[in-house]
């Protein structure tokens, strides 16, 4: 079960970090469909697209986050 600490930040357990891929910098909505709430896990994709092309000194957006996380698993 996941905790809310003072400032209402939600720590999601590692267990489902890992089913739903979730790494650090990615986006994740929390919506509502009915009585239920469901948390929305946007894609590294969807990361990548967005600072692609930012980059001056010519790296990818992949091995940028690569350097700044380390590699994927």
């Amino acid at each position: 079960m996941g905790k809310a600490t003072a400032k209402y930040q939600i720590t999601i357990p590692p267990k489902v970090r890992k089913e739903l891929g979730i790494v650090p910098g990615m986006s994740v909505d929390i919506k509502k469909e009915g009585n239920m709430y469901f948390l929305h896990v946007n894609s590294l994709e969807g990361i990548k697209r967005k600072w692609r092309g930012r980059f001056r000194d010519k790296i990818s957006s992949d091995q940028y986050l690569e350097n700044i996380r380390g590699s994927i698993q």
